[in-house]
């Protein structure tokens, strides 16, 4: 069966004329199938389900590829459930003989939702072979390619995906996320910018580049891009709040507790924005510890399995020991950073550091011990602590 425009449209990104061109189809023969489980699948992306089912219902039988077409909707209906169990088994199905490229492409997703990489750049890359004029298919294998180290051939496949698909807004975000990563913090802008040139308002490619720009030493273009954002999105607490940072960063203290005090006023206080609160009452002449204790609490409370925050609080806790029952108060905050986040090395030094102070030595060294024994991987700066504090412990 020769692919309708409509279908072509959509499989080249363009949405909205593929929509219209689908929706002309149906106008002219309200039983064309082919129109019918385009704007199914439409329906899934715009997440209106019930329009999904109604459409799917309207286009029930016909041929074996539009069945096909039909379970790939019903797919995608799944996923967007939650259920990536029952798309998977209608993706594994429909991925056998004869391959369908968008079952392959499923399946990939799934595999690499699991971190079952190579499997999935498998699935990926019979995908891109059976249908290479697909974008969506070139980024996702992009990405596997990425956690599997195979550098050059994900930036390959990121460019083809853009060359595609210019309007594929994650495309931009990656290759620039995995630029920087590089170290390429020029090519990292010059993607962004491009990007932006197209979508001048984009949230993520705005926020992207911030970070760019900070990474390049470029505080006041980071800030200058940070506060478009939030000009652009002022109820959306990572912006704002990334514009704090950029102003906490600029030394404009005031301005950016100002900024972290309306979102809590306004009931959107977000983790940065309160991290951000409790770095700027540390930093004062003179500090203020209660504020800053204050704030790092209510960040713990707003992501219970974010260690950082207690981390952070039980940091300082440690470095004001004239509060009563300070180093008490900050073993417990950092057990529960340690709970969060049993791998990360920071929160269990600090621990082991809380409760020698408590002479808790047994305790303290078992830490220190643990932390030596994960050999090379373990930083350098934290090695030093464990040795310096198994030596003080005898």
């Amino acid at each position: 069966m020769s692919t309708q425009r409509f279908e072509a449209l959509l499989k080249s990104g363009d949405l909205e004329l593929g929509r219209a061109e689908a929706e002309a189809a149906l106008q002219s023969n309200p039983k064309d199938r082919r129109a019918l489980l385009a704007l199914a699948k439409l329906a899934v992306f715009d997440g209106d389900e019930p329009k999904a089912e109604a459409l799917l219902a309207r286009a029930a039988g016909g041929t074996p590829t539009d069945e096909a077409d039909a379970q790939l909707v019903r797919a995608a209906l799944f996923m967007r459930r939650g259920d990536p169990k029952a798309a998977g088994a209608i993706y594994l199905k429909l991925a056998e003989d004869p391959p369908r490229a968008e079952a392959l492409y499923g399946v990939g997703f799934l595999l690499a939702e699991a971190e079952e990489n190579e499997l999935a750049r498998k699935a990926l890359q019979k995908a891109v072979e059976l249908e290479p004029g697909m974008g969506v298919y070139h980024f996702q294998l992009a990405r596997v390619q990425f956690a599997l180290g195979q550098l050059k051939e994900a930036f390959e496949h990121l460019q083809t995906s853009l060359k595609l698909n210019p309007g594929h807004i994650p495309s931009y975000v990656v290759m620039a996320i995995a630029l920087q990563a590089g170290g390429e913090l020029d090519a990292a802008e010059d993607i962004l910018r491009q990007g932006l040139n197209a979508f001048p308002k984009e949230e993520y490619l705005l926020h992207t580049l911030s970070n760019v720009l900070a990474g390049k030493g470029d505080i006041e273009g980071a800030a200058g891009v940070a506060e478009k954002l939030a000009e652009l999105h002022p109820n959306n607490p990572s912006a704002v709040g990334n514009l704090a940072r950029f102003r906490m960063a600029q030394g404009r203290f005031r301005d950016a507790l100002a900024l972290c005090q309306a979102l809590a006023e306004r009931g959107l206080a977000s983790v940065q924005s309160r991290s951000v609160e409790a770095m700027i009452y540390e930093g004062m002449t003179p500090p203020d510890p209660e504020g800053a204790m204050a704030a790092w609490r209510a960040a713990m409370e707003l992501d219970p399995a974010d260690w950082g925050p207690a981390n952070n609080l039980g940091n300082l806790l440690l470095r004001t020991p004239e509060l009563p029952d300070s180093v008490k108060h900050a073993r417990e905050v950092l057990e529960e950073a340690v709970r969060r986040a049993p791998e990360r090395p920071e929160p269990r030094i600090n621990l082991a550091v809380a409760c020698m102070r408590l002479g808790d030595e047994a305790k303290a060294k078992e830490l220190a011990k643990e932390l030596l024994g994960r050999g090379p991987t373990l930083d350098a700066s934290i090695r030093e602590q464990a040795e310096r504090l198994i030596k003080q412990l005898g």
